[in-house]
């Protein structure tokens, strides 16, 4: 009768426990605003991060593949991979699989709302048993999932080192009490999303899109669900990253990364001195819609008109962007704004790291280079864009005044405790 008992309660418990650790069930953050949050940052610290310079070299330092032209303007998912690993090779295929689903919506009628345009990334490690299976993952990806067409299969080695590079992180919040620094590792089934202006806004350490993988017991959520969904709203240019903006950064005192840095020998204490306002603004200088047709030509006609803040534009450091600096500095140079914009270009992209931000991007910085305000995909001929900040240039932010001494920054959704967030980064202890 004791035996019958248990048996009957076993598998009540588990549907009820939304941290089950059994290899079916995985937990997954719930949707908290629009996003499905909260994001797990202590395995990650680069979380809305630009993904760093990767570049595959062969054995005479001759490069042969590069991430940032193959993936420009187009999210991604990158996978890090070993050829030996069957789950490895059947994660690549799946999500294969998925982009080619998610990309037939749109010649659906009832699902073109879910339609996502996105390129697979796979890694394979650096080691004698993986590259080994190359050639035979490779054909697997081609002859028995068929999808080629949407999978890029790429072989790290020694000279490229790309595992590497995307393990180079120390991660200064680990440890059970989130006080130690603990150097970060790439491993196996590492799976990052990846926005078109190379943010990732979502890492998961156990990237497996099987069906087996679902957030609990009862529900039939699955990671490959919460993926599509972040790629839905990512069409759309919207990411979790312009929530994390406001609740990281804006109003925080700032650190010693976003208020003493430094570009092309310029330092920013001095950009920003001698006045109470200073705007920052990200763009891509290969882009019309950030230069000449775009919010470089509206912060210039602001500077004509509006002559007390310092302006800022930061240029991003892909290398199509860098490549066209200089023509974006003589556009610059064309409408006499060459003493009120300082253009910046950008270095490995470290400065739009620090400020979680993209292609235009704005903030509103004080004297001391708090942040007072943010906005994603400016629009400057929006008068009431201007007027804010010339409010923020009278006044402050009166919100930053009232919170500065306050942990908790809300910006949204309703609290709740599995949802708390205290600085600098999501309490991830709900799911733990």
């Amino acid at each position: 009768m004791l035996l019958l008992t248990l048996l009957l309660l076993s598998p009540v418990s588990s549907q009820n426990d939304p941290t089950a650790t059994t290899e079916y069930v995985t937990p997954t953050p719930e949707v908290y605003g629009d996003h499905h949050r909260p994001y797990f940052f202590n395995h990650h610290p680069n979380i809305c991060g630009r993904i760093p310079t990767l570049k595959q070299l062969d054995k005479n330092g001759v490069e042969t593949w590069d991430y940032a032209s193959v993936t420009d303007k187009r999210p991604n998912i990158l996978y890090l991979s070993e050829a030996h690993c069957g789950t490895c090779q059947s994660v690549a295929g799946i999500a294969g699989m998925l982009v080619n689903r998610w990309e037939m919506f749109q010649y659906d009628n009832r699902r073109s709302d879910l339609y996502a345009d996105v390129d697979v990334v796979v890694i394979n490690r650096d080691s004698p048993k993986s590259r080994a299976k190359f050639r035979m993952m490779q054909n697997r990806i081609t002859k028995y999932y068929g999808v080629k067409k949407y999978v890029d299969l790429v072989q790290d080695s020694v000279i490229s080192g790309l595992w590497n590079i995307l393990g180079n992180y120390v991660n200064p919040y680990g440890g059970k009490l989130g006080d130690q620094e603990v150097a970060f590792r790439a491993k196996k089934n590492d799976m990052y999303l990846v926005d078109r202006w190379g943010r990732m806004i979502r890492f998961m350490r156990e990237g497996i899109l099987g069906r087996t993988r679902k957030n609990s017991a009862s529900t039939s959520l699955h990671w490959r669900d919460i993926m599509h969904h972040d790629f839905v709203l990512e069409r759309d240019g919207k990411t979790v990253c312009d929530e994390i903006q406001k609740e990281q950064l804006l109003c925080h005192n700032p650190t010693d990364e976003l208020k003493d840095w430094s570009l092309n020998g310029v330092y920013f204490r001095n950009l920003r001195s001698g006045s109470a306002l200073t705007i920052i603004l990200f763009i891509r200088a290969d882009m019309p819609e950030f230069t000449t047709d775009g919010c470089l030509r509206d912060l210039i006609a602001l500077s004509q008109d509006w002559v007390a803040p310092n302006y800022v534009v930061i240029v991003d450091s892909h290398p199509r962007s860098m490549g066209s600096f200089a023509t974006a500095d003589l556009y610059r140079q064309s409408q006499g704004a060459s003493k009120t914009v300082n253009l910046l270009l950008d270095e490995e992209n470290t400065i739009a790291s620090r400020y979680l931000a993209a292609p235009g991007d704005l903030f509103a910085c004080d004297e001391s280079g708090r942040i007072l305000g943010s906005y994603n995909r400016v629009d400057l001929t929006d008068e009431s864009v201007v007027e804010e900040l010339k409010m923020l240039h009278v006044q402050g932010n009166p919100d930053c005044d009232a919170y500065q001494n306050i942990d908790n920054w809300w910006t949204g959704a309703s609290w709740s405790p599995s949802m708390a967030t205290s600085a600098p980064f999501y309490n991830t202890g709900y799911y733990n």
